[in-house]
């Protein structure tokens, strides 16, 4: 896990010291890598190529990047590639001068050119440098797991893996890009291929890059999700697969020359974790769990300890308290340099800081389970009501928005007129993940400029490209169900832009590396092409998942309730939130021209009277207030 940057002058404009402007892009990121820090540039100085180093693997100085082989290419690289010592072996004759995987990556890259690729099982970010053809390649891993930001401006093409290294630069601006924000209000995250910055962009995940001295040449994916029917299959056989995969994961995600843990709520997906973990080493593993004071029916310590107790491991808590919160709520947009609204960053923000306070520099987590086998008895409402809605879509156009309008005059805040109005607009029914102002009420609290500005703006587009993006994809005659379409969107949207980018983030903070054994691709093409009908089997949530489980966890632990990593915030920091609000709004609505102020005090009126409905989409202003306060204000 490291830091990246470089810059590729391409118009050979003159903008002062290079080497010293991607100095301070490593600095900006020296968190990410602070074992070792590192600068190349090509003969040329066209190409200046950036690195902060955190040791994972080889420790010792011939870890250190940019890294270059002897043939020419040079890399910087941040991640892991899990299968390295195999492709290692499949490199016959190749003297390696380093165990590191980042090697491995240049000699295949002579082999194998850009397909190279193809052949990695892990998590990467990477932008690799090829001499003879003068271009730059840039890759991110296929799920997403490590960020790659971009910006080309005034002939210059430069690249980080956080947004604020790029804002060191002097010809890069603060400036919002408006259509992110009303994408970001719906949805909570930032949407890709935008970021909040205009002029600063994501690779999408599983997509490759390629800059020359004509500029940005091609960006396109190398990966895609692959569906396989398994019909001729019996569920024992599918359950015995689904845990072979899982247990290979675990083992590949082990692989390491510092110390490895796991975060432990509990709940099935870190226990299971633990449970492989356990199975791959005759050491004590380090598990960490938080917990509220106090707040007893906000965290799973009793759950955790008990799968501690179970397996053995050497169990770590930490007790975060009210002082915490308010301590860290103005810090996290330092953290965040895109928004994100989410109360559960506090936990795993304290989590990491526990695991690095000891000693553990690698942890695995159970992010992407949820979205793979819907986890979510949120979802179930979803299975549930898509036959009706099917029949709702079939209704005359005009009833439908007749019968929108009707009750849209009694309550247009209502998940109810939600759907109406989708039905009555022809769209797809699960927008997955749209936590925060509905489409159909963001005209009540936006200027009327903005609203004209974005008048030819829906966030519906966003779902679109993916829902075109599933449908075009080969399905091999297998049969297709309401929870495939949910579990795709969680996969490709969910997972990347809001929990991966948490997860990387809030750990990076500390200098951890989080891994994930569920995001294997491998396993997930397996998860997404199991019967839709398997996963949420009785009304139970990831059923198969559980029931593959059940060799290595108890019921206790498999068919619990599932409670969520919920924080007490409405209890801990509402009166945090409503004062800041308060304070805010007004000067927040004048500076940006983007929010009517009596919309947003009349919101904030109804939650301080009691209205809960309010709750979410006035945390999601606190923040947005507090981020543009600390980025763009």
């Amino acid at each position: 896990m490291c830091g990246i940057n470089g810059l590729l002058n391409v118009d050979d404009v003159l903008f002062g010291e290079a080497a010293s402007a991607v100095q301070l892009m490593n600095r900006a990121i020296s968190h990410r890598g602070p074992d070792d820090t590192g600068v190349w540039c090509d003969p040329g100085h066209r190409l200046y190529l950036g690195h902060q180093r955190l040791s994972i693997l080889d420790l010792s100085p011939a870890g250190h990047q940019p890294m270059c082989s002897e043939q020419g290419p040079v890399i910087v690289f941040n991640g892991e590639i899990y299968n390295f010592k195999e492709l290692k072996r499949e490199l016959n004759g190749q003297f390696f001068f380093s165990e590191t995987d980042t090697e491995v990556l240049l000699y295949l890259y002579e082999q194998y050119g850009r397909h190279f690729l193809d052949r990695l099982n892990g998590m990467f970010a990477l932008a690799l440098w090829d001499p003879e053809r003068e271009e730059l390649l840039l890759a991110r891993d296929r799920i997403g797991i490590k960020p790659l930001y971009y910006t080309y401006q005034q002939g210059i093409f430069a690249f980080s893996s956080e947004i604020k290294a790029l804002l060191q630069l002097p010809w890069v601006r603060a400036e919002l890009d408006e259509e992110a924000l009303y994408h970001f209000l719906t949805f909570s995250k930032v949407m890709p291929p935008r970021t909040m910055f205009k002029g600063i962009y994501k690779v999408r995940p599983g997509h490759t890059m390629t800059v020359n001295r004509q500029g940005i040449m091609s960006c396109k994916p190398f990966w895609e999700v692959t569906y396989t029917s398994y019909d001729d299959w019996s569920r024992e056989e599918l359950e015995a697969r689904l845990l072979s995969e899982l247990r290979r994961s675990v083992r590949y995600r082990m692989i390491s020359d510092v110390p490895v843990g796991a975060f432990l709520s509990g709940g099935v997906d870190s226990s299971a974790i633990v449970a492989l973990m356990c199975e791959h080493t005759d050491q004590r593993i380090k598990t960490y769990s938080i917990g509220f004071r106090d707040a007893p029916g906000y965290d799973e310590l009793e759950h955790a300890r008990a799968v501690a107790d179970r397996f053995g491991t050497d169990h770590h808590e930490k007790i975060v308290t009210p002082e915490d919160i308010r301590t860290f709520l103005p810090r996290v947009v330092d953290i965040y340099d895109e928004p994100l609204a989410d109360a559960t960053s506090i936990p795993i923000y304290f989590i990491s800081q526990l695991a690095r306070q000891n000693g553990t520099i690698v942890v695995l987590t159970g992010d992407g389970s949820d979205e793979l086998f819907s986890g979510y008895r949120s979802w179930m409402r979803y299975v549930r009501w898509y036959p009706y809605y099917r029949l709702l879509s079939r209704v005359p156009a005009p009833l439908k928005r007749m019968a929108a309008r009707a009750y849209g005059t009694l309550d247009t805040s209502s998940p109810y007129y939600e759907i109406l109005n989708r039905a009555a607009l022809g769209q797809e029914f699960f927008w997955g993940g749209a936590k925060g102002y509905k489409e159909s009420t963001k005209g009540s609290f936006l200027s009327a400029s903005y609203q004209q500005r974005m008048k030819r703006v829906n966030s519906y587009q966003e779902i679109l490209y993916f829902k075109r993006l599933f449908e075009a994809i080969p399905k091999h005659g297998r049969q297709m169900h309401d929870v495939d379409w949910m579990c795709f969107l969680g996969l490709k949207s969910i997972v990347p832009d809001y929990y991966l980018y948490r997860a990387d983030r809030l750990g990076m903070a500390h200098s951890i590396e989080l891994r994930v054994p569920f995001l294997d691709h491998n396993l997930a093409n397996f998860a997404l092409s199991l019967p839709g009908h398997l996963k949420v089997a009785s009304g139970e949530p990831k059923s198969i998942l559980k029931k593959s489980l059940e060799q290595i966890l108890p019921n206790e632990v498999l068919y619990r309730r599932k409670q969520g990593f919920c924080v007490p915030m409405n209890e801990w920091a509402g009166d945090i939130m409503i004062g800041y609000l308060e304070e805010n709004i007004p000067a927040f609505c004048s500076d940006t021209g983007l929010f009517e102020k009596a919309s947003l005090m009349q919101q904030l009126r109804a939650l301080k009277s009691g209205n809960t409905n309010y709750t979410a989409s006035l945390w999601n202003a606190y923040f947005l207030i507090a981020w543009f306060r600390r980025w763009l204000l």
